[in-house]
């Protein structure tokens, strides 16, 4: 008895998959720790900076922005349209969001395009919130790790993850057609709501 498969998914096991390694459909601790090394440093040179400059109000302001985001807003427009989402359990088990409640209902047609313009509107602010801080207060070589460190993070997200990614309609997701279509194959589900909303 191999791998088991994903819950969504039509197969039970990923033995002979042709996908298997290609998608994240289960994922590894490896997939979680690269996941998670991507980005620490963004939120060390950040936190640092916002300290060193006793920017401590709009900091606060920022942490209530973020947990509400990772909390529900990103599930709200994001996570509920993906397979994770219909894994037993109250919370996600995903490489990227793992252990975060499961508050919005599930629904596996793909993201509309208001929730792509949210997603990524609301992930530029919280990314980029550093840079007007750190230029005010003259914080020049936290400005530029903070910044190397959204651009090496996000490079390694686009190149490393979303190719990998079985959040098909994530608008960074970067899945080869020939992977999608075997995934749509394997999940049903999905394969029909998508060609639903098309």
């Amino acid at each position: 008895m191999g791998k088991k498969a994903a819950s969504e998914c039509k197969n039970s096991t990923c033995d002979g998959c042709k996908i298997e390694g290609k998608l994240m459909c289960t994922h590894t601790k490896k997939d979680l720790l690269g996941f998670f090394l991507g980005g620490v440093w963004f939120f060390i040179f950040f936190i640092t900076g916002m300290i060193i400059g006793k920017f401590y109000l709009w900091l606060i302001i920022w942490i209530g922005l973020a947990a509400s985001f990772f909390i529900y807003f990103e599930a709200l427009v994001l996570c509920r349209h993906c397979p994770h989402y219909a894994e037993p359990g109250k919370t996600l088990t995903c490489h990227a969001n793992w252990g975060l409640p499961k508050i919005p209902k599930y629904d596996p047609k793909p993201l509309a395009t208001w929730e792509k313009v949210f997603w990524i509107v609301y992930v530029a602010i919280l990314f980029l919130w550093f840079v007007p801080f750190f230029i005010i207060s003259s914080q020049w070589l936290i400005l530029t790790l903070t910044s190397l460190s959204v651009i090496i993070g996000f490079s390694l997200l686009i190149t490393k993850r979303c190719t990998r990614c079985y959040q098909i309609s994530c608008p960074l997701n970067r899945t080869p057609p020939a992977v999608r279509k075997t995934f749509f194959e394997n999940f049903p589900t999905f394969g029909k709501s998508y060609e639903e909303r098309l």
